[in-house]
């Protein structure tokens, strides 16, 4: 397998990840609250909670059309994806930190972890794609 083949794969393997928060985009308000619940129990979801849950699943969904249109040309869209890679290799362990230090250990509850484990899981592809993406060139090959 080559390197773009690898992109590709993995550009579709996060796809497949990240699209069906769409699904939380269009969920009934009672169906959000109650998963929202099921994740931190006791927590409030009101207006704002609803809005931010709804802005946060649109845009992993919207990373994953980015995904799906990044995976069918990687030559292409290379400059893209490393910008992506270097946004979210910076970012993501600022993120980290402060989740780390902002919430005590004596709160590390079920949301805890599951944001925990989505920005570490996030990083891990990340790093993934950008060691493939080094060896994808920047050009496509001309056609014979």
């Amino acid at each position: 397998m080559t390197a773009e083949t690898g992109v590709k794969w993995l550009l579709r393997f996060i796809s497949l990840t990240t699209l069906p928060a769409f699904v939380a985009v269009a969920l009934p308000q009672r169906w959000l609250v109650f998963a929202l619940n099921w994740v931190e129990p006791g927590v409030s979801v009101g207006l704002f909670g609803s809005y931010l849950t709804r802005c946060l699943m649109g845009v992993y969904a919207f990373m994953g059309i980015q995904a799906v249109i990044w995976s069918a040309d990687v030559r292409r869209y290379r400059p893209l994806i490393v910008s992506l890679c270097v946004c979210v290799i910076i970012a993501v362990p600022i993120a980290l930190t402060a989740l780390v230090l902002a919430v005590p250990p004596a709160e590390h509850g079920r949301a805890f972890w599951i944001i925990f484990v989505d920005l570490a899981e996030g990083l891990a592809q990340t790093v993934l794609l950008a060691i493939l993406v080094r060896h994808v060139p920047a050009t496509r090959a001309p056609n014979p």
